[in-house]
């Protein structure tokens, strides 16, 4: 219970990282937050009783986690919201796949660049289902006749706290997902 997750929000219920239990207690205790969502369950030791949080707010912090998005396959995946760039359907984590739209026994002769030189970049990969990627293999868009459902990008921002919508129901997150927060069916 002590390493469960609590959604931590900063002073404007922004929601800006997932703790434990524990650090959240220090925090409570420490004057440093408050609570804002509470489980039925306490935590006791000999002198006091402390509700398990499930959400709390900082009070004196204000600011937003400012990343830069890191290229990752899982990254790309969530640019491109789950869904197939090729058929356009949104799919489960286990049916998703990344492919290289320009790909690795073409690269070289399409683009005049070595592989070290974007093939696996932002602007050379997208989201797509199993399904899609098999069909397409090796093969340039125009030759067997498909387009992107939109052009591969290098995103600005994506949402810091990832988590399935079960997770966020049961935990009392809900009303604070609304910004930084990316609710998906189940993650990897």
């Amino acid at each position: 219970m002590i390493e469960s997750e609590v959604l931590v929000l900063n002073a404007g219920f922004v929601p800006i990282r997932i703790t434990t239990v524990k650090e959240a207690i220090c925090l409570l205790l420490s004057d440093k937050a408050v609570p804002v969502v509470e489980e039925d369950t306490f935590i006791r030791s000999p002198s006091i009783a402390i509700k398990v949080p499930s959400v709390i707010a900082i009070l004196n912090y204000h600011h937003l986690p400012r990343r830069k998005v890191v290229f990752s396959k899982l990254n790309v995946i969530y640019r491109d919201d789950m869904q197939c760039q090729y058929c356009g359907k949104r799919f489960q984590m286990k049916h998703l796949t990344v492919d290289h739209v320009i790909p690795r026994s073409r690269w070289e002769v399409v683009t005049g660049k070595s592989l070290k030189e974007g093939f696996s970049s932002w602007h050379n990969l997208v989201c797509a289902c199993k399904w899609c990627n098999n069909q397409k293999g090796n093969k340039l868009m125009h030759e067997i006749g498909w387009s992107l459902l939109r052009e591969p990008f290098e995103p600005e921002y994506i949402p810091y706290i990832i988590v399935t919508a079960e997770k966020a129901k049961k935990k009392g997150w809900l009303p604070f997902c609304g910004f930084n927060v990316k609710i998906v069916e189940m993650i990897p």
